[in-house]
Protein backbone atom coordinates (compact mmCIF):
# COMPACT_ATOMS: atom_id res chain seq x y z
CA UNK A 1 0.00 0.00 0.00
CA UNK A 2 1.36 3.35 -0.89
CA UNK A 3 2.21 5.95 1.69
CA UNK A 4 0.93 9.67 1.79
CA UNK A 5 1.00 12.72 3.53
CA UNK A 6 -1.51 14.13 4.76
CA UNK A 7 -1.67 17.99 6.45
CA UNK A 8 -4.76 19.94 7.18
CA UNK A 9 -4.80 22.98 9.84
CA UNK A 10 -2.27 21.91 12.53
CA UNK A 11 -3.05 18.09 11.66
CA UNK A 12 0.30 15.99 9.86
CA UNK A 13 0.00 12.56 9.46
CA UNK A 14 2.10 9.83 7.46
CA UNK A 15 -1.19 6.90 6.49
CA UNK A 16 -0.70 3.97 4.33
CA UNK A 17 -3.72 3.96 2.11
CA UNK A 18 -4.74 2.63 -1.47
CA UNK A 19 -5.23 6.29 -2.75
CA UNK A 20 -5.00 9.47 -2.03
CA UNK A 21 -8.95 9.95 -0.84
CA UNK A 22 -8.70 6.86 1.34
CA UNK A 23 -6.00 8.56 2.84
CA UNK A 24 -7.79 11.57 3.69
CA UNK A 25 -11.12 9.77 4.97
CA UNK A 26 -8.15 7.93 7.44
CA UNK A 27 -7.04 11.16 8.42
CA UNK A 28 -10.47 12.27 9.47
CA UNK A 29 -11.56 9.13 11.28
CA UNK A 30 -7.71 9.24 13.25
CA UNK A 31 -8.86 12.99 14.85
CA UNK A 32 -12.28 12.56 15.34
CA UNK A 33 -10.97 9.57 17.56
CA UNK A 34 -8.46 11.79 18.64
CA UNK A 35 -10.45 14.84 19.94
CA UNK A 36 -13.38 12.29 20.96
CA UNK A 37 -10.44 10.27 23.79
CA UNK A 38 -9.31 14.33 24.61
CA UNK A 39 -13.09 15.13 25.44
CA UNK A 40 -13.88 11.87 27.23
CA UNK A 41 -11.26 12.77 29.62
CA UNK A 42 -12.06 14.72 32.50
CA UNK A 43 -12.24 18.31 31.73
CA UNK A 44 -9.02 20.05 33.06
CA UNK A 45 -9.76 23.55 31.36
CA UNK A 46 -8.18 25.24 28.51
CA UNK A 47 -5.12 22.66 28.17
CA UNK A 48 -8.04 20.15 26.63
CA UNK A 49 -9.90 22.68 24.55
CA UNK A 50 -5.94 23.36 22.76
CA UNK A 51 -5.22 20.10 22.62
CA UNK A 52 -8.45 19.16 20.91
CA UNK A 53 -7.81 21.86 18.46
CA UNK A 54 -4.69 20.37 17.36
CA UNK A 55 -6.63 17.64 15.99
CA UNK A 56 -9.02 19.81 14.01
CA UNK A 57 -8.62 20.25 10.20
CA UNK A 58 -8.95 22.90 8.26
CA UNK A 59 -11.73 23.65 5.16
CA UNK A 60 -9.35 21.40 2.93
CA UNK A 61 -7.26 18.08 3.13
CA UNK A 62 -4.31 17.98 1.19
CA UNK A 63 -2.40 14.58 0.61
CA UNK A 64 0.18 13.43 -1.30
CA UNK A 65 2.74 10.82 -1.86
CA UNK A 66 5.95 13.03 -1.94
CA UNK A 67 6.17 14.87 1.57
CA UNK A 68 4.23 17.84 3.25
CA UNK A 69 3.98 20.92 1.17
CA UNK A 70 5.17 19.57 -2.10
CA UNK A 71 3.71 19.93 -5.36
CA UNK A 72 1.13 18.31 -7.18
CA UNK A 73 -0.92 16.97 -3.61
CA UNK A 74 -4.41 16.44 -3.74
CA UNK A 75 -7.13 18.42 -2.34
CA UNK A 76 -9.79 17.81 -1.18
CA UNK A 77 -12.82 19.52 0.30
CA UNK A 78 -13.27 18.22 4.92
CA UNK A 79 -17.23 18.71 3.97
CA UNK A 80 -16.97 16.74 1.92
CA UNK A 81 -14.31 14.04 2.95
CA UNK A 82 -16.40 13.52 6.23
CA UNK A 83 -19.79 13.12 4.05
CA UNK A 84 -17.71 10.03 2.63
CA UNK A 85 -16.35 9.10 6.09
CA UNK A 86 -20.02 9.48 7.67
CA UNK A 87 -21.57 7.11 4.73
CA UNK A 88 -19.01 3.96 5.63
CA UNK A 89 -19.38 4.65 9.36
CA UNK A 90 -23.18 3.98 8.99
CA UNK A 91 -22.88 1.31 5.97
CA UNK A 92 -20.91 -1.02 8.75
CA UNK A 93 -18.18 -0.48 5.43
CA UNK A 94 -14.89 -0.47 8.00
CA UNK A 95 -12.46 -2.85 8.39
CA UNK A 96 -9.25 -2.43 10.40
CA UNK A 97 -7.09 -0.75 7.45
CA UNK A 98 -10.41 1.72 7.60
CA UNK A 99 -12.69 2.39 4.74
CA UNK A 100 -12.62 0.74 1.35
CA UNK A 101 -13.59 3.50 -0.70
CA UNK A 102 -15.53 3.29 -4.10
CA UNK A 103 -15.05 5.68 -7.05
CA UNK A 104 -18.16 7.49 -7.47
CA UNK A 105 -18.91 8.81 -11.24
CA UNK A 106 -18.41 12.33 -9.81
CA UNK A 107 -15.11 13.01 -7.93
CA UNK A 108 -14.57 14.34 -4.47
CA UNK A 109 -11.25 15.77 -5.43
CA UNK A 110 -10.97 19.55 -6.45
CA UNK A 111 -7.14 20.09 -8.33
Amino acid sequence: MPKYYVESGWVRLVLDARNAEQAAVKAFQRCRERQAEIYAEPPSGIIRDAEAVEWQLADEIRVNEIGFGGTGAETFDTFEIATVWQGYTFAGHRSDSGPTLRRCAHSHVRR
